[in-house]
């Protein structure tokens, strides 16, 4: 899980670029959330992990698909281009639903649910991991969005090409910010407004 919250979300953001952008744009974020959801609970079905414990084989490719699996479902969100901010936030709220079940029933279960968990403790400890991660990483990626959504952009659109920039203000400042300083329409004087609205 912590391939899934940390270094797969990476790998998509640095190899965006590098695909081809027809590979980039057919990726939608629906075929990703399913392609996450099924590797998720398919690596999660107790067979599954009872043969992936006996065979290294069949655990690396369990790991294997994992990877792929996740890495499907992060390229739309961190990809540059395609989707708006508000779109993946959705995205990743969406997402953020399903790992939950597996989670919370390993962590909250009365009996094992694997042979190769050696005892209840183990499988609940595994459970928090799945569930505490998934939520770390969709949490985190919510963020990241958000702080990018809400960050003022350098030059705000609506910022007059011959006003002076103002030094008290940072750089970043959105253009309403330099107005505040700008009289009220009550310190203008009231009687010019009523003389405005009677016209």
């Amino acid at each position: 899980m912590l391939l899934l919250a940390l270094v797969i979300p990476l790998l998509a953001y640095g190899s965006g670029p590098l695909l081809p952008r027809r590979i980039a744009s057919w990726m939608h974020p629906v075929a990703g959330i399913l392609a996450l959801n099924v590797v998720l609970f398919g690596s999660q079905y107790p067979v599954v992990v009872d043969l992936a414990v006996k065979n290294a084989a069949f655990r690396e490719a369990t790991q294997a698909i994992f990877m792929l699996g996740g890495f499907l479902f992060w390229l739309p969100i961190v990809s540059r281009n395609g989707l708006s901010a508000v779109a993946k936030i959705g995205c990743l709220m969406v997402a953020g639903v399903p790992p939950t079940i597996p989670g919370l029933t390993l962590a909250l279960s009365h009996h094992p649910f694997y042979q190769a968990f050696r005892s209840l403790e183990d499988q609940q400890v595994a459970g928090l991991l799945l569930f505490g991660t998934a939520k770390f990483a969709l949490i985190t990626g919510t963020f990241v969005l958000l702080w990018r959504l809400l960050t003022p952009q350098p030059e705000p659109p609506d910022r007059d090409e011959g006003t002076a920039y103002s030094g008290d203000l940072p750089p970043g400042a959105p253009a309403w910010f330099e107005r505040l300083d700008d009289p009220l329409p009550a310190e203008a004087g009231v009687a010019e407004l009523l003389q405005r609205l009677e016209r």
